[in-house]
């Protein structure tokens, strides 16, 4: 078999999951040569100093793409004159996709105009929100992609009811899961709980990483008076993005928050932390997708402040309830739902069990031949 060349791209931290555990396992393949291409792992701000690649063992070697500017339509541009660059250099027998940001949006833009061929990771996910900026790439991805790898049976709907063809589509399973069980081992032994000093399954975790639901005082109001109701009866954690943060801080609120009893409120840890604290809560609370996939799988009840999902099987069996965004609804299902019951009555989605990326493989051994 004659080597074939994969050129991996992601963009952010979300992205980089979904190739880092294919990246480890392609390069022991003597018949592939393998490229990664990403933009920063962290978030701007991020102050864990995290070494995502290093988790996985992979030192150095990744391909920098910064989409520079100050408008999403700038920094796709720029990082669109990036993978042209790259591809022409590379001219790699294809380009597998795991993300959904702009960078990753760039990416197939620029493969397809090439005449490359394009796989994406986690194909026909949707929300239907037509005011979202990940709704859009994620559709724009898809439409370019000449195979589409979806991670449960909601993707291969969504992709087969837009049209396209059954041949193109593979049902391979979550890939973030695959990155979850290389650093589980990690996770378990790490010493953010008694760092911070919260007891396990005794505190409740915020996890707010989603500016838009930030968009003004009174949605800001709604959530502390929700910070507030549950610390009343709970330890409470809450975990804020750089955006939060400097949100929180235009709207005076910051401070608000730290001086509840029994809240701590800290920026968003390194991925390992990250997952140990997902992991030892009673129950989360989510103002975006970030970490229903992954307690669906720890099984804990994660309680998210939207009304819509890009992953229903985490709705319908696993561990994942939406509540919407108003302060009356989300305290309703609190006081109702029986959350020890979520977790134990819950399943874990078809295929998710930590072999994706087995299955991705097998699949480009068929099709790059």
């Amino acid at each position: 078999m004659l080597v074939k060349k994969i050129l991996l791209a992601a963009g952010d931290r979300h992205g980089l999951l979904k190739v880092l555990p294919l990246w480890k396992a392609l390069v022991i393949h003597d018949w592939y040569d393998v490229v990664l291409a990403a933009g920063s792992p962290l978030p701007k701000g991020d102050l864990s100093g995290e070494d995502l690649p290093g988790l996985f063992g992979i030192k150095g070697g990744i391909v920098p793409i910064e989409g520079e500017g100050a408008s999403p339509v700038s920094r796709t541009a720029s990082a669109l004159n990036a993978f042209e660059e790259l591809l022409l250099a590379e001219e790699p027998d294809i380009l597998l996709i795991g993300g959904h940001d702009d960078i990753s949006l760039s990416a197939a833009l620029a493969a397809s105009k090439l005449g490359f061929t394009v796989a994406r990771l986690g194909a026909g996910l949707r929300d239907y929100n037509r005011n979202s900026q990940s709704e859009t790439n994620r559709k724009i991805i898809d439409a370019l992609a000449d195979i589409l790898f979806v991670s449960e049976h909601s993707g291969e709907y969504n992709l087969i009811n837009e049209g396209f063809d059954e041949a193109r589509i593979f049902f391979v399973g979550e890939m973030a899961i695959d990155s979850l069980a290389a650093v589980i081992e990690k996770s378990n032994s790490s010493n953010v709980i008694a760092d911070i000093g919260i007891d396990e399954k005794k505190y409740v975790l915020f996890l707010l990483d989603n500016p838009a639901a930030f968009d003004s005082d009174s949605a800001l109001k709604s959530v502390l008076h929700v910070v507030t109701s549950v610390a009343g009866n709970h330890q409470v954690l809450v975990l804020v993005g750089p955006d939060e943060g400097t949100i929180m801080q235009k709207h005076e609120m910051g401070e608000d928050f730290t001086t509840i009893p029994g809240v701590q409120v800290l920026p968003f840890p390194g991925y390992v932390e990250l997952l140990r604290l997902v992991k030892d809560a009673l129950f989360v609370i989510t103002d975006s997708n970030f970490a229903q996939a992954e307690s669906t799988v720890m099984k804990v009840p994660c309680l998210t402040m939207l009304d819509d999902t890009t992953s229903p099987a985490t709705i319908e069996i696993g561990t994942n309830i939406l509540v919407g965004d108003r302060e009356e609804d989300i305290l309703q299902a609190i006081s109702e739902a029986d959350l020890d019951e979520i977790g134990k009555k819950s399943k874990i989605p078809e295929k998710w069990d930590g072999d994706v990326t087995r299955r991705v493989i097998d699949v480009l051994d068929k099709v790059l031949v």
